[in-house]
């Protein structure tokens, strides 16, 4: 089990402004989201992850998992996300398709069991995640100049979406390909994918939880729609009873 270290890894949600009316307070909440879900794995890697044994180890209550292969499929979703978005991005008029059983990571094996190479992966993602709202906010930008410079090329209706490039971006359109064994293609949008690997993240928080046997508040791992229905007053249950696992494989 690993011992809490002084700064105990945290997600307030308060940080996370919820949007009200507009599109744009919406992109921001969501990027705002994503972006503070993978600061907090970066905290857990470097305040309560220290050696590539606790990295590795395999757990007593998930056989079979450990905490560098959940970390490590948090980084493949969002690595499969900004791919085709950021990383190697496709012009329109194609349509962008995303690939979560896609793996380019060539050192997914280092990622869950080398704590230096893991760090330094969910770095990468917090930076390209970053890097990517800021290209859409320029692009914004851009498109707005663009239109003050030729006022009859877009109608009083378009103004606002050309000009918030980062809700535009939301809104555009893509293809999720999957193997099943056949391939299938879904089509989606950006905001609702960054939505998924967000929600997703989480979820594989809730196992870390688990296998970590940290410290760590109730907010960790639970999903934002689980927190709004029990409110700012709940708490969880105490129960007194002793609990013994035993394993009996390794598989």
């Amino acid at each position: 089990m690993l011992e809490p270290k002084q700064k105990s890894a945290s997600l307030n949600h308060s940080l996370v402004q919820m949007p009200v009316r507009h599109d744009k307070d919406s992109a921001e909440a969501l990027l705002s989201l994503s972006m503070a879900l993978i600061s907090l794995a970066e905290d857990i890697l470097e305040q309560h992850v220290q050696t590539d044994e606790q990295l590795s180890r395999d757990s007593a209550l998930m056989p079979g998992g450990t905490l560098g292969k959940h970390f490590r499929h948090i980084i493949e979703s969002f690595h499969a996300f900004l791919f085709p978005l950021y990383l190697n991005p496709v012009q329109p008029p194609y349509v962008p398709e995303i690939n979560y059983d896609n793996n380019k990571y060539q050192s997914r094996r280092l990622v869950a069991r080398e704590l230096k190479t893991c760090r330094k992966a969910m770095r990468e993602i917090s930076r390209d995640l970053q890097a990517w709202g800021n290209s859409c906010r320029r692009q914004g930008i851009v498109s707005c100049h663009e239109k003050d410079m030729n006022p009859a090329a877009l109608g009083k209706e378009d103004s606002g979406d050309v000009c918030d490039g980062l809700s535009n971006e939301m809104r555009r359109k893509v293809n999720v390909v999957a193997i099943t064994p056949t391939k299938q293609i879904a089509g989606s949008t950006v905001g609702r994918e960054l939505w998924y690997v967000s929600l997703h993240a989480i979820h594989h928080f809730s196992m870390l939880r688990t296998i970590a046997g940290l410290d760590l508040p109730i907010e960790f791992g639970t999903a934002p729609a689980t927190l709004l229905q029990r409110g700012l007053s709940w708490k969880p249950p105490v129960s007194r009873e002793e609990v013994k696992v035993v394993r009996t494989s390794k598989l």
